[in-house]
């Protein structure tokens, strides 16, 4: 069965080739977001047990606990887009729905 290409659109591909590729570029997104955060966790703790300064290392790791919190969420925005392109309504307004709340959880956290 062809489908259109999510990642490359107008040519077509099997669902299937799809798949393969949507999967490496989660795989891709999931294993960068790990690598940065844990840069950032690693660098912060190092300064702050180095220098006994609490402020710039403390802002390093918060840092690195968001972007590794906003990992998972990088993929839902992904696989929405990916249902979108695909035209599968029904997967592509759940994946809004998750990314929704998961944005209306980080508003209701920052006002707080």
């Amino acid at each position: 069965m062809k489908s259109s290409n999510p990642f490359n659109p107008g040519h077509p591909v099997s669902s299937a080739d799809a798949d393969r590729r949507f999967e490496a570029a989660v795989g891709r997104l999931l294993g960068i977001g790990v690598l940065v955060s844990t840069s950032c966790l690693a660098a912060g703790l190092v300064w702050a047990l180095a220098s006994g300064d609490n402020g710039r290392p403390r802002a390093l790791l918060s840092a690195g606990l968001i972007l590794l919190m906003a990992t998972p969420a990088a993929r839902v925005v992904l696989s929405s887009i990916s249902y979108f392109r695909r035209r599968d309504w029904l997967f592509a307004a759940l994946t809004l729905i998750v990314a929704l709340q998961l944005l209306a959880s980080v508003i209701v956290a920052f006002r707080r």
